[in-house]
Formats: C-alpha cells, structure tokens, sequence
C-alpha cells in the first residue's frame, strides 16, 4: 500500500471540516493509507522537512493556500516526492494552474497519476511556486487577510476596495541584458499563468519553461479596468496596452516608493530590493491540466 504524507493547514481560508476532508480522501483513494501532519504558526521549516524525510513515502498532499503550498514546497526541493493539492485558501492560485478545483479534482489527479516537474522562483532566498508582485494585489491581500470575512465573495469586495485606494508605484528593474523603470499599479513576477480566480495575468508563461514573466499593469481608470479585466478572462493580456510583459529567468527590481510586496500569497515586511532568480523543474505535483 502506498503511504502518502499529509500536511493540513487549518488556518487556510475556507472553513473546512479538515476531519471529514480526511475521511473524505481516504475512502475514495484506494491502495493509499494517509499520515496526517496538522501545520500551525508555530510548527518549523526544520520540522516540516524532518517529517518529510522521516519515512519513504509515495507522496505528500497539501491541504491549504499559496502560502501552505510554498512553505512545504520549499522543503520538497531536491526530493523526487511528487505533491498534490487540496485547495483549501481563498485564492488557491497554483492549484488553479494545475486545474485542481477541489477535493475531488484532488482524488482524480492522484488516480490518473499525471505530474509536471514546476520550476522554483527564488525571490530574495524564499521560494515561490505560483507568483509574487508589488502594488494594486499585494495590498488586496493584505487588505484580505486584516477582514474579518474570508472566501471567495469576500476576496472580490476587498478587490473593490481596493482600487480605489491604489496609485502607480515607480519600479527600477535590472537584468544582466537590460536596465529600465516603469510605473505602475500591479507589478507581478509570474510563474504560473492564472490567479485563484481563473483570471489569465500570464498568457505567454508555463510552470516549467524554465523562465518567468515580468508584467506590469497601469490602468488609470473603470474603462482601463473594465478593459483589463476583458483581456485577462480572455487570456490575452499580451495583446493589451495597459500591459507590458517581458520574458526573463533573473531579475533585480528596486522598489524605492514601498510599494506593498507579497511572496505566494504572504505579505512581506517593507522590501525595497527583490532578486529573483527562476530555477527549472524543482518539484513535480500532481496535475488534471492537459
């Protein structure tokens, strides 16, 4: 019988009976016995990694978010353990991009046993599996996460919010071919191609082609907005004005006017200097993406 590790965060943004979830998986998983690991703030990188290496497993599922995901990822590097996972944050952006919806698209990626090997983002020596940016969302999350409310409903209505409180930041970026600035409301370094809400921001990106997207995002107003939003449910941003997209696998990006910064869904301290470097095929998870 295969044994897959199993780590839950229950301090993810849906309110989930993680018991019954468990119970769940494991009446509809045959020929696999799971070993439940329950996260909370005070459980370790050591001890996460100390779990992992504890015993030959088959594989590890993730219950929780970006962050979650990222936090086990980061000590799946360097292993051959596929990870799946089971959406379980309010945006669950990597799951989306591995087209898993919930915990049944979860139990039908383990069967069908298909997995991509997904290149790591290391950004100012964490890692980051889906993306990370400065500006218009990382201060929706933080904004998100300050609420009371949580799920997707609520997600929008701080999105709304949001908008109105945002303004173009000054960005200096910097790779061994070019130097330049821009401006803008939303400055995303991604490597997968959608965000939790199916919303296309990267088109011309995959989680393994070895490179990521820089994308820089400016509207000005509702119609600029209302215009965006057409091209990223369309995937087609790389045909928009209000877009600037360019291909690199390193990059530095000052950021002398603070723009708020987060790291797969975790809102970092006030970082005036990012280098990030995109590392190919780090860790394969499962996946229902064709």
């Amino acid at each position: 019988m295969k044994k897959f590790l199993t780590f839950i965060n229950p301090a993810s943004g849906t309110k989930t009976d993680n018991n019954a979830t468990l119970s769940f998986l494991q009446e509809h998983l045959s020929g696999i016995s799971l070993h439940p690991f329950e996260l909370n703030k005070h459980v370790t990188s050591s001890e996460i990694k100390g779990k992992i290496n504890s015993d030959s497993w088959d594989g590890i599922i993730i219950g929780g978010g970006d962050g979650t995901v990222k936090v086990i990822g980061e000590n799946l590097k360097g292993t051959s353990l596929p990870a799946v996972i089971i959406p379980m944050g309010s945006a669950n952006g990597l799951a989306t991009c591995l087209g898993i919806f919930d915990v049944n698209d979860t139990i039908t990626a383990i069967n069908q046993d298909k997995t991509i090997n997904v290149d790591m983002l290391e950004v100012n020596g964490q890692g980051c599996f889906h993306l990370c940016d400065f500006g218009f969302n990382a201060g929706l999350i933080k904004r998100f996460h300050n609420e009371d409310e949580r799920g997707m409903v609520s997600y929008f209505k701080a999105s709304f919010r949001q908008f109105f409180d945002v303004r173009p930041y000054r960005f200096e970026l910097k790779t061994k071919e070019n130097q330049w600035e821009t401006e803008a409301k939303m400055l995303v370094i991604a490597n997968g191609d959608k965000f939790g809400t199916g919303a296309i921001i990267n088109p011309l990106g995959k989680l393994n082609d070895g490179h990521m997207e820089v994308i820089s995002l400016n509207p000005e107003s509702f119609e600029d907005l209302a215009a965006l939003s057409i091209h990223l449910f369309r995937g087609t941003l790389h045909e928009s004005y209000l877009a600037e997209i360019r291909t690199v696998k390193d990059i530095e990006i000052g950021n002398p006017e603070g723009a708020e910064f987060h790291i797969d869904g975790e809102v970092m301290e006030l970082t005036r200097k990012v280098k990030v470097t995109c590392n190919p095929r780090q860790v394969g998870f499962f996946t229902l993406r064709k």
